[in-house]
């Protein structure tokens, strides 16, 4: 990569150096790579804006070890559903530059990512938006409505198709149940419950 040496000026093509480094996060000790440069002319060591980041590695491996959302699923999960920042923020109760920092890396607490994940669940989103309506413009808020509540209903009737066949027979022709037709089904809801 095409690096200049702000130190010293030389300019040719310097390969990037990568060392392993320990980043704590939260009071826990997080492996990452450090990825840097050393002007070969001067000695001088520096880092790049478009090399990797291991503050980002990190925080991503915080994330995983405590199952907390990563901010490209916040950011997927609420596009999915047609929503701004903006919008999001205010059903959340937080100010729209505390989203934007989650969706661009920013390590959410527990307790945030918490509230994130309980409005992922369509019924709850649903409540949410029906609970503060002014938040989302009149039309998307009537096509979110009838999606969602469309959803949570399907959702109902297939949990309650599952529940009943719990037992691995239909009561019905006293025979066992197409494990391939359960599977299709529990497929179903979880493609429902996302949706």
């Amino acid at each position: 990569m095409q690096e200049l040496c702000f130190n010293c000026d030389f300019d040719e093509e310097l390969q990037p150096i990568r060392e392993p480094i320990i980043i704590t996060v939260r009071g826990e000790s997080i492996p990452a790579t450090k990825e840097f440069y050393q002007c070969p002319h001067c000695g001088h060591a520096f880092t790049s804006s478009l090399g990797h980041d291991a503050l980002d590695e990190a925080y991503r491996e915080y994330r995983r070890r405590h199952n907390l959302l990563q901010p490209e699923e916040i950011c997927n999960w609420r596009e999915q559903y047609g929503l701004t920042q903006q919008e999001l923020s205010t059903l959340l109760g937080w100010k729209e530059t505390t989203l934007s920092k989650y969706e661009n890396g920013a390590l959410q607490e527990e307790s945030q990512d918490t509230l994130l994940k309980f409005a992922l669940e369509p019924i709850n989103l649903l409540q949410l938006i029906k609970r503060k309506p002014e938040a989302v413009n009149l039309d998307k808020r009537a096509t979110l409505i009838e999606q969602l509540s469309s959803n949570q209903s399907l959702a109902k009737h297939l949990e309650y198709l599952y529940a009943a066949w719990g037992n691995d027979t239909s009561a019905r022709y006293n025979k066992p149940l197409d494990y391939d037709k359960k599977q299709l089904l529990i497929n179903h809801l979880q493609i429902l419950r996302t949706v």
